[in-house]
């Protein structure tokens, strides 16, 4: 009974594939027939699709829809976003100083210069910055630190006190020589003496050489308390993102970058500004995208047009495939704009998706035509002939294709959604194209194709099929199982920054900050509705061995605030009141003055280096007085440079010293008392308050992140920033691509089984690609390639392809070919052009110049080899293994 039902659907499955056989040789017979209306009717199609996309193109560079918004923690991060604003997409200002006070002093006026042109910028914030932290920084020190900076003020007192008298470099120079005098005595010494020769020497040696050089006065005078600061200084900007630009943040980048040339923040004035951030990080993406997809789209054609030539060898059969190919693709670009605008930075990329594998039809078709003129010697029954030969399998191709890229369309990758439908319709518009308009044209294209070329009988073709089948059935066998340790050994790589061309300063910054920073691009953001709830949270968060640090707005309230303002009040003793007017005049002294006194303490530092050759200082004051001479050659070709030398040595002296007075009369610092622009940060308006979490790892690895991640996750489920959104994104790409591979196989298996009404042929086609798919990712791992945003698509696109090229070899063989025979006709030399030409397409991207282009392109090239491998030679011994080919249609080749 079951038999019999299976024969009667097997029997309706037939009649049904015959009819559409039939429906195929009809449409191709009117195209041919009706040839010039089918290709004026082709030009008026896409004259039209050219006109609508370029009337309503519109590509939106916002990458921070990539992911669904029904997943957790991309709600999580929606709801942290509206809450602060001000913290997304944001670029990160890293400016370095020769000196912690020139990287604050750049700092403060690069901040007030933006304020002041902001007209591409939201909001400028600078961390520790503003009167609020000049004023009460010194109460977030220790009181260890407060009594050891006490100390140093005490021994810095007198050459303070002597500078304030005569803020000129004559007067410094008068002041050490005075401490050389006491070096020997028991008088009051001045403290560091010998750092200030070899500082003073550095100054003269760093202006002859060209360089800036400023003596770190902070330093000096703080000690270690200036260097917890460091010399590294941030500003955060928020930039006015522009979507409808292809670098949606340039403008944001231009205004910082005219703000630092105006100010003159530059290597020549001791500061370096360098930009990253999110923002700039993505600014700088999209424009290596943007230039490589353009090279990527002129390469394929030319490479696809190269191996059309070899392929087909007619000049009329070439262009018929490209005007085909052109058409298609305006058609497809009409329908993407229609059903998916605007496009985003990866359903874009269905251009070189359709090149590749729309060609691919198109050479099919020729080739075999090519084949039935040999046979028939006329265009009409040639044509018919080839719609009858290959038409179905060209169809199942399609549909394989199309199911490959629209199992995307149901996961959770957003991002890649739009691709999917976009690139599974153009299959279907591709093969329309080449039933319809390429026979059209080669009806009314003149001339005669060349005769078909028999495959030559080498041992590519011959000698694994018949002689050496089963050695190479073992053969692929045991690789396959010697790619299994190799294939489990893979991972997935879900951080972009990889992706991004390392040499930009936007990337170099990234990493350095990653590597050296305490306070790291990457921290985890916890949104708790109070501040009662946060600081509890908070502490809990801070005891994790991963947490560094964990803050909210109550960590910015000082502790011991009565142990530290006597402190604090009794340094105030110790600074002179010149302080708190205005800085004296540095550039006092005239040029004269200054040589004069240089000579007359080189000579005072020899003295005194021959008279105490055992002292400490006879060292630093012998060299200092080694620089003297050569320092006052130099400054005698231009005396002006005598008074630069003054303002570098002693210009931020006193700017140093402004801002510690500033820090010397602080007030105490509640919850209530610290500045908007802080609390706007940590307190939303609707009262929900931020937890911003610090690691102890270097999150520029995977594994740390992971482990940075999973461990506040725990403690903190609704944690989000940064980090999250790239591990917890990671998974859900790997998750989104698995449920596409398996929705594409399915489907295609479905397919198969349904086309071919045979199990053992559906397998005969998905073994070569299960086998490709074991060498790509071997292939991959070998080579250093790992799955990332970027390459995941190849994994439901092989399948896809795969399958579409075991087709044309199976229909051809069920359609009464012997294996051998087979492999003699068209149909392996159209597979292996079809595959060169799809190769080319995808591998153009190898070239590109954005990295995460060109590990896409490599990736492919690995994959279309290995299907290239396995469908001319792994699929024809299978064949092989089937005792005779269908005879419905034997001896038809």
């Amino acid at each position: 009974m079951n038999s019999r039902s299976d024969r009667r659907r097997s029997d309706a499955l037939s009649r049904l594939a015959r009819v559409y056989v039939e429906l195929l040789i009809r449409l191709v017979k009117f195209c041919s027939r009706r040839a010039v209306w089918v290709v004026v009717a082709g030009v008026l199609l896409s004259a039209a699709s050219v006109y609508y996309a370029i009337n309503h193109f519109a590509i939106t560079t916002d990458t921070s829809q990539a992911l669904s918004r029904d997943l957790p923690f991309r709600q999580m991060q929606e709801r942290f976003d509206h809450a602060f604003p001000q913290l997304d997409g944001t670029m990160l200002v890293v400016i370095d100083g020769q000196t912690g006070g020139l990287a604050s002093d750049a700092a403060r006026r690069l901040t007030q210069w933006l304020q002041q042109h902001d007209d591409h910028i939201e909001d400028v914030y600078q961390p520790g910055g503003g009167e609020f932290f000049r004023r009460n920084g010194l109460l977030y020190l220790s009181t260890d630190e407060l009594w050891a900076l006490s100390d140093r003020l005490s021994q810095a007192q007198p050459l303070i006190s002597q500078l304030t008298r005569d803020p000129t470099l004559p007067g410094m120079i008068a002041l050490l020589e005075q401490g050389l005098d006491r070096a020997t005595g028991s008088g009051p010494q001045i403290a560091g003496l010998g750092t200030l020769f070899t500082e003073l020497g550095n100054a003269m040696q760093a202006q002859q050489q060209g360089r800036y050089y400023a003596i770190p006065w902070d330093e000096l005078i703080t000690g270690d308390v200036a260097k917890t600061g460091g010399r590294r200084v941030f500003v955060i900007v928020k930039p006015r993102l522009y979507y409808d630009k292809m670098q949606p943040a340039q403008r944001a980048l231009d205004t910082v970058r005219a703000g630092a040339r105006a100010l003159q923040l530059d290597a020549a004035h001791g500061v370096r500004v360098r930009l990253t951030g999110a923002a700039a990080l993505d600014n700088e993406q999209l424009r290596t995208v943007s230039h490589g997809t353009g090279l990527a789209i002129g390469l394929s054609i030319g490479m696809v047009l190269v191996l059309l030539i070899l392929g087909l060898h007619s000049a009329r059969l070439v262009v018929a495939t490209l005007i085909t190919l052109l058409m298609g693709l305006s058609w497809t670009a009409a329908f993407a704009l229609l059903a998916t605008a605007p496009l985003n930075l990866i359903s874009i990329a269905f251009v070189v998706l359709f090149v590749g594998l729309g060609v691919d039809f198109g050479i099919q078709f020729c080739m075999r035509y090519r084949e039935e003129y040999a046979i028939h010697g006329g265009r009409p029954q040639a044509l018919c002939g080839t719609a009858a030969g290959i038409g179905s399998a060209l169809s199942l191709a399609a549909v394989a294709a199309a199911v490959s890229f629209y199992s995307f369309v149901p996961t959770s990758y957003a991002g890649i959604v739009d691709l999917g439908l976009i690139s599974g319709t153009s299959m279907f518009i591709a093969l329309f194209a080449n039933l319809t308009v390429l026979p059209a044209l080669l009806s009314l294209m003149p001339g005669t194709p060349p005769r078909a070329r028999r495959v030559p009988q080498i041992p590519l073709w011959r000698l694994p099929v018949r002689r050496y089948g089963r050695t190479v059935a073992v053969g692929a066998a045991v690789i396959a199982v010697g790619t299994i340790p190799l294939v489990l050994n893979v991972h997935f790589d879900f951080n972009p920054l990889h992706l991004q061309n390392m040499d930009t300063e936007a990337v170099k910054t990234f990493e350095d900050l990653l590597a050296n920073s305490e306070i790291s691009p990457y921290r985890i953001d916890v949104l708790e509705p109070d501040l009662q709830h946060a600081d509890a949270l908070a502490q809990r968060l801070g005891k994790l061995k991963v947490v560094s640090n964990a803050i909210t707005l109550d960590s910015y309230v000082p502790d011991d605030q009565p142990q530290k303002l006597p402190i604090i009040q009794q340094m105030a003793l110790l600074m002179p009141p010149f302080v708190l007017g205005t800085a004296p005049n540095t550039s006092a002294a005239l040029p004269a003055a200054i040589g004069s006194a240089l000579r007359g303490f080189e000579m005072k530092l020899l003295a005194f280096a021959n008279a105490h050759p055992q002292h400490a200082l006879a060292a630093p004051a012998r060299a200092l007085a080694g620089v003297i001479p050569g320092y006052l050659r130099y400054a005698a070709a231009a005396p002006q440079r005598l008074t630069v030398l003054q303002q570098r040595v002693l210009g931020g002296l006193f700017a140093r010293l402004h801002d510690l007075s500033a820090s010397l009369n602080p007030a105490p610092v509640t919850r209530a008392t610290l500045p908007d622009s802080l609390k706007r940060r940590y307190v939303a308006p609707s009262g929900a308050t931020r937890i911003e979490v610090y690691s102890t790892l270097n999150l520029g690895s995977n594994i740390n992140m992971r482990r940075f991640v999973d461990a506040v996750r725990t403690v903190a489920p609704d944690a989000t920033g940064a980090p999250v959104m790239l591990v917890e994104g990671g998974r859900a790409v790997v998750d989104a691509f698995i449920e596409a591979s398996l929705i594409s196989l399915g489907l295609i298996a479905l397919l198969l089984l349904i086309s071919l009404q045979s199990i053992v042929d559906m397998f005969m086609v998905l073994i070569p690609l299960g086998f490709a798919a074991l060498l790509t990712v071997a292939a991959m791992e070998l080579s250093g390639l790992s799955f990332n945003l970027a390459n995941i698509i190849v994994l439901p696109l092989l399948i896809g392809l795969g399958v579409a090229f075991g087709i044309y070899l199976v229909v051809r063989w069920r359609n009464g070919v012997d294996i051998t025979q087979l492999l003699r006709t068209s149909t392996p030399g159209a597979v292996l052009y079809s595959a060169l030409t799809t190769m080319s397409s995808f591998g153009s991207l190898a070239v590109a110049g954005d990295p995460g282009m060109a590990v896409l392109g490599k990736t492919l090239l690995l994959a279309l080899t290995a299907v290239l491998v396995s469908i001319l030679i792994l699929l024809p011994v299978l064949l092989l293994f089937r005792k005779r080919p269908y005879a419905a249609a034997a001896g038809n080749e």
